[in-house]
């Protein structure tokens, strides 16, 4: 009769068991429920889904806003450039998230051009307009301007094009930097930084087959960056030691080279992201997300190189197959566990 009874109970609590679950999916599917117990997340009520891989999403899920701002370096005379580029920023991104914008000129904007700019974004999207300080943006009182003078027409008289961002990673035109690699070498000494055999730092992505500079570098005209990064003590020690070179001026080091190379020495590879699902262009250089990657979200890109665009991934300056190759094998170089600091107390 026990035995009976207790296969009974079971079988009662079994069926409860499952109408419970039944119910509460019922209600969990009801549209009420299903708002108030979706994740509280900043892109849940866009007008369009936002460009997500659902498998990061749900990985983590984020649960607010970044805390960040659009900066731009810009100019009164770009006005209606930049206003062209910031139609499609705020109709495939900002829109949704209404990131601040910060916009930065060696001399006041006009108001032509703070109309221009309040005319293409939301009411309720913050803008402000910088002026940069004199100091900030002329030559410091110590440099040579005839030393710099003379370098400048040296270098536009081979007709040099600067061009730098984080979508697209390229080749540096080595004259412009005659001696960066040799100074951030020996900074590096001076720090006792590990740059060959440190597995934890992606600056060996900068070595080429003999040691030297690969120059390879990440195009800046469009990058996302942390402002720890820039405001750490030790970036601003490694640009204070680069700057009282004087070759800022007397060469031409740009942000650039100067960027990337710190992000070599101070981020792990983990730390730092291509940003394969951005179509962007920037002059004729242009980077589109593959059909075959399945990444991007609404782009508008054209197909191969013509006059108006270069499909720079496909070109003869890019270090795009030198970075992928550095990220499989620092993927390699990690997984290979290091037990030689064991030999101090493992008995020989």
């Amino acid at each position: 009769m026990r035995l009976k009874a207790l296969i009974e109970r079971k079988g009662l609590l079994a069926i409860g068991f499952i109408v419970t679950i039944v119910t509460l999916y019922r209600l969990a599917s009801h549209p009420v429920v299903d708002k108030l117990m979706q994740p509280i997340t900043y892109y849940r009520n866009n007008d369009v889904p936002v460009c997500l891989p659902d498998k990061y999403l749900a990985k983590q899920n984020p649960v607010k806003k970044a805390k960040a701002a659009i900066v731009i370096l810009t100019r009164n005379n770009e006005r209606d450039a930049i206003a062209e580029t910031i139609v499609n920023f705020e109709e495939k991104f900002n829109k949704n998230f209404h990131y601040p914008y910060v916009f930065l000129n060696n001399v006041p904007f006009n108001d032509d051009f703070k109309s221009a700019i309040r005319h293409v974004v939301s009411p309720e999207t913050e803008l402000n307009f910088g002026l940069i300080p004199k100091e900030h943006w002329g030559y410091p009182d110590w440099i040579d301007l005839q030393k710099a003078a003379e370098a400048r027409q040296e270098m536009e008289a081979k007709g040099h094009n600067k061009q730098y961002g984080f979508v697209i990673t390229l080749k540096e035109l080595q004259d412009t930097i005659p001696t960066l690699w040799n100074h951030v070498l020996e900074y590096a000494k001076t720090r006792h930084i590990n740059v060959t055999n440190n597995k934890k730092l992606a600056f060996p992505y900068f070595f080429d087959e003999r040691g030297e500079y690969n120059t390879c570098h990440f195009w800046s005209n469009f990058e996302i960056a942390s402002l720890n990064l820039w405001r750490s003590p030790q970036y601003r020690d490694f640009f204070h030691y680069l700057d009282k070179t004087g070759n800022f001026f007397y060469e031409r080091w740009g942000d650039a080279p100067v960027h990337s190379l710190a992000a070599g020495l101070f981020l792990d590879t983990d730390q730092l992201h291509y940003f394969e699902d951005f179509g962007y262009q920037h002059d004729l250089y242009r980077h589109c997300p593959t059909k075959e990657s399945k990444l991007g979200c609404r782009c508008q890109c054209p197909e191969g190189t013509n006059g108006q665009s270069i499909d720079h991934d496909q070109n003869w300056d890019t270090c795009l197959p030198v970075w992928r190759e550095w990220v499989e094998t620092d993927k390699t170089r990690k997984a290979e566990w290091d037990f030689s600091y064991l030999e101090d107390y493992v008995p020989l």
